[in-house]
């Protein structure tokens, strides 16, 4: 059954009936007529009525689905005409309708972070951006070495090199191989 139109389900169920020259009283007949009936409609046809025959199924069906679309009626009368749909997705239920609220909607917002500038790159030197230091970025040929002076070791606190490079590292000491080929 499409919708909850019974009166048109039960004329194709016939039509079809008839044309597979099906009985009207055999189970298999039944069977099928109550297998295209909305779940919730065969459960309640099933619990109150229990009809055993094709007629009593097509009559107490018809009766009960014309009882839900009276009730379903009704209801939405009570609750004042049309239901309002349902929003779906993230956006909020009420729009904030405080005037003193930011205008965050698409286009009105533009972050500064202290120092930087828009960024056109028609005007700017060599023709494009390119990155300033940052994670990944190394040295990646600019020539310029970082000074490693004044800069303290995380394993021995001393001036001049980084952990990764020091020597107190096992994997920084010679092994007996590079000893005896550099001596």
């Amino acid at each position: 059954m499409k919708g909850e139109d019974i009166d048109a389900y039960v004329v194709e169920i016939k039509e079809l009936i008839r044309l597979a020259e099906y009985r009207f009283d055999v189970p298999q007949t039944i069977e099928t007529f109550t297998d295209g009936l909305p779940t919730r409609l065969y459960q309640k046809v099933l619990e109150l009525d229990r009809p055993t025959t094709y007629e009593q199924w097509k009559q107490v069906a018809i009766n009960r689905q014309q009882d839900y679309i009276h009730m379903k009626a009704r209801l939405k009368a009570h609750r004042g005409g049309a239901p309002t749909p349902r929003q779906r997705g993230w956006m909020p239920r009420q729009m904030m309708t405080d005037p003193n609220a930011m205008d965050t909607s698409a286009g009105r917002t533009r972050g500064h972070i202290m120092g930087s500038e828009e960024m056109n790159p028609n005007t700017m030197p060599h023709g494009g951006y390119t990155p300033q230091g940052g994670f990944m970025q190394g040295n990646q040929g600019r020539g310029r070495q970082r000074d490693l002076r004044e800069v303290e070791c995380y394993t021995c606190h001393k001036k001049g090199h980084l952990s990764h490079n020091c020597p107190q590292h096992t994997w920084n000491k010679p092994s007996n191989n590079q000893r005896s080929w550099m001596s």
